[in-house]
C-alpha cells in the first residue's frame, strides 16, 4: 500500500475519477492517509462526500479501509471494488457521468478553495478559512463515531 501524508499535501481533487468513478482517487488518498496516520485535519469515518460514495458502491468505512489497505495501487483498488460490488460500481459510474447537482456545487468549490486548487481574489483568506475547517473537523471527529478507527 502506497502512504499518503495529507499533512503536507492536500488528497486529489474531488473531480478527479478512477476508472470512471468521480472522487474515488479522493477517498483512497484519505484512507491511505487515515492507515498510516497521517490524515492531518480530514475527515476519514465522517466526510458526507465519502459516505455518498460509499453508499452508492455498496460498501461501508470498515470494507473500503481493508480494501485500500490490501491493495498496493489504486488500480488494485478499482479491481477489487468491482469483484465485490460490480452493481455498485456501475452505479457509481453512472452517477458520475451526471453533472454535479446545484445543490452540491458550493460544497465542491470550497473543498478545491480549501485544498488550494482554487487561486483568485480569496486566496489571502485561504488560511484563516483552513483553520476552521480544522476546528470543525475537530469537532466533528469528537462527536461522530470514526468507522474507520475500529479497522485501524
Amino acid at each position: 500500500m502506497e502512504t499518503i501524508d495529507l499533512t503536507l499535501a492536500p488528497p486529489r481533487r474531488w473531480s478527479d475519477e478512477l476508472g470512471g468513478i468521480r472522487w474515488l482517487p479522493r477517498i483512497i488518498d484519505k484512507a491511505r492517509a487515515a492507515l498510516g496516520g497521517r490524515l492531518g485535519s480530514y475527515l476519514y469515518g465522517q466526510s458526507p462526500g465519502d459516505e455518498m460514495l460509499l453508499r452508492i458502491l455498496g460498501t461501508d468505512y470498515p470494507t473500503f479501509t481493508r480494501i485500500v489497505k490490501a491493495a498496493p495501487d489504486d488500480a488494485a483498488v478499482l479491481a477489487a471494488l468491482e469483484e465485490r460490488f460490480p452493481e455498485g460500481v456501475a452505479r457509481a459510474r453512472r452517477w458520475t457521468s451526471r453533472p454535479v447537482p446545484p445543490t452540491l456545487r458550493a460544497a465542491t468549490w470550497m473543498l478545491d478553495f480549501d485544498d488550494g486548487y482554487i487561486d483568485g481574489p480569496l486566496a489571502p483568506v485561504r488560511k484563516p478559512i483552513q483553520a476552521l475547517y480544522t476546528m470543525v473537523a475537530r469537532t466533528v471527529r469528537a462527536v461522530r463515531k470514526n468507522a474507520a478507527r475500529e479497522v485501524l
